[in-house]
């Protein structure tokens, strides 16, 4: 604790308290965001409402496209602390905050305080993961279950290079149960990918001993009673689960272009250099830590493996016809403890950072003239009632420029002199950077309330009665369910993700035909329509006979609108 908190530390120490802190901070009501806060906080409502937590519904039909472990954790959430976004969003904020404090403690153990406080500082701050923290996704959740099955391998070799057996099992252990958790939260990756870099770790260190040890009974029985016995219940109970769970979900995700989600072959190289702001500048030391050498693999086995972990999960992702931003979020705890070690190796040797201060500056001056090319220029800050604060917000990227680009005159606020070659070229970046996030929190609820549907969502919780009827015409807009509680009936749908379930027992009378919309629309009942304004114009063709009704709301893009007949 004492070197934690000794002088040099106290200042990271600080900020990644900070970045823990403003990632679970909630500021204001901000809506859910289409598609996915959606659909991963109705699918726990459902099963909160009907007590069935083994089969997956979202609007009432069947949607096996991922495992229960995230839904699990948010219906808990929610039972907890009621149906509303913070609840939602709660779990992936504490699996970033965990991942964080992973890897904060794993480099801490291995290289000291400083490089583990400066760790988890890099990983946590980077905006990719400060981002997907903030959104109702499975992949914070996910990474956290891979990041701890690939820091328990590395563990489990050490302690068997250091002949301590206890340690070894305790981290066989560990391993087996992130495997499992992993499994729970996104299917085969769950294995197939840490077994994968184990595979490749054992080749090129020649330590084939470690092989029989990884397939020792204890551990491996807790990883099969993790991650087999609901994929058994919910096969047994609905006989299409594994033809559409593994052959749609996994293989054809992976192999085919079916999904709609392809992208160039560097695809996930710009999400790792975008993804990394604001520390992208300092990428050149990770060739600190990089096994130029074969013989590396056996003498720095730790960074080695580390590094085979990253490639191999960008390689997997880049090989897939399948791409999302959200899938290479596993390899950045890794990567924060490499650049974490290559910063902290340089620093101790006296290095200045010229190049890195440099590179950062112009970085976050690029992304302050880009904030204000479409905060100001375009508009948007005064659309959300935040011109003055915006402008104050980006004037921090300009701060960070000048801390980066000056640290002698940063040196010289907080009362200490330094030579260049021994300033800490971090906090300087990361206070004014997170100062920035905090002012992004701020915006972010006014933002949210003009780029989600809320004016539509908003319109429905004071109109909408138990009686009314609630149809959405060509496109499925997922938070509906969940604020109104209820489920939609949804016509003219094309490919969606509620195809699977449309077509099985239970979604009868949910996906009505034109001509049943249309006699629901002219009926007596009060009909609320949720439309995009492609199928409006389709359907205001005279021949279709449809009657246009009284427009109650649209959102501020003007892609949706609110129709009643009455």
């Amino acid at each position: 604790m004492s070197a934690i908190l000794s002088r040099e530390n106290r200042a990271l120490l600080l900020l990644l308290a900070l970045t823990l802190l403003l990632t679970v901070l909630q500021l204001g009501r901000t809506p859910l965001f289409e598609p996915d806060e959606g659909r991963y906080a109705e699918i726990p409502r459902e099963m909160l409402a009907s007590g069935d937590f083994i089969t997956p519904h979202l609007n009432g039909v069947l949607y096996f496209e991922k495992p229960p472990l995230h839904y699990w954790a948010v219906a808990a959430s929610m039972a907890l602390l009621g149906q509303n976004e913070w609840a939602v969003r709660l779990p992936g904020m504490l699996a970033t905050v965990a991942m964080v404090l992973m890897a904060a403690a794993f480099a801490g153990r291995r290289w000291g305080a400083r490089t583990g406080l400066l760790a988890g500082l890099l990983t946590g701050s980077s905006v990719l993961v400060f981002t997907l923290a903030r959104i109702a996704i499975i992949d914070p959740l996910v990474s956290l279950c891979l990041t701890g099955a690939i820091f328990a391998f590395a563990a489990f070799q050490e302690a068997e290079h250091d002949g301590n057996g206890r340690r070894a099992r305790r981290a066989l252990y560990a391993l087996a149960v992130a495997c499992g958790a992993a499994v729970l939260a996104k299917g085969l990756i769950g294995f197939v990918l840490p077994g994968g870099a184990i595979f490749l770790f054992v080749l090129l260190s020649g330590r084939w001993r470690l092989v029989p040890k990884l397939l020792a009974p204890g551990p491996l029985l807790l990883f099969l009673l993790i991650a087999v016995p609901w994929h058994v219940e919910v096969a047994r109970r609905n006989p299409d689960f594994l033809d559409f769970y593994f052959g749609d979900q996994h293989f054809r995700r992976f192999f085919t272009k079916v999904h709609r989600r392809q992208g160039s072959p560097f695809y996930f190289l710009g999400v790792l250099l975008a993804g990394f702001v604001p520390w992208t500048g300092f990428f050149g030391r990770f060739r600190e830590t990089f096994p130029v050498r074969l013989s590396a693999f056996r003498d720095r086995a730790t960074e080695s493996f580390l590094w085979i972990w990253a490639l191999l999960v960008l390689l997997f992702f880049t090989m897939s016809q399948s791409k999302l931003i959200p899938y290479v979020e596993p390899v950045w705890a890794s990567l924060g403890v490499l650049l974490a070690v290559g910063i902290e190796k340089a620093r101790l040797r006296g290095t200045a950072f010229r190049t890195e201060r440099f590179l950062t500056a112009l970085l976050l001056t690029g992304l302050a003239a880009a904030g204000a090319y479409y905060g100001v220029g375009k508009g948007h800050l005064a659309a959300w009632g935040h011109e003055t604060l915006g402008v104050a917000v980006l004037s921090l990227l300009l701060l960070a420029v000048v801390f980066s680009l000056f640290p002698r005159f940063l040196a010289r606020l907080s009362g200490r002199s330094a030579a260049p070659s021994r300033l800490d070229p971090v906090p300087g970046v990361a206070g004014p950077w997170l100062a920035f996030l905090f002012g992004l929190l701020l915006i972010l609820p006014a933002a949210a309330k003009a780029i989600t549907p809320w004016p539509i969502i908003s319109t429905l919780l004071r109109e909408l009665k138990p009686d009314d009827l609630l149809i959405q015409r060509g496109h499925y807009l997922q938070a509906t369910s969940f604020y109104t509680k209820r489920f939609v009936l949804v016509t003219g749908l094309g490919w969606h993700e509620l195809n699977f379930g449309s077509t099985r027992e239970g979604s009868e009378g949910r996906f009505p035909t034109q001509e049943e919309f249309l006699r629901m629309w002219d009926g007596p009942k009060r009909v609320f329509l949720i439309i995009h304004e492609d199928d409006l114009q389709m359907i205001s063709d005279p021949r279709v006979g449809f009657r246009p009704g009284r427009e109650l709301a649209r959102m501020k893009n003007g892609k949706f609108a609110l129709l009643v007949n009455h």
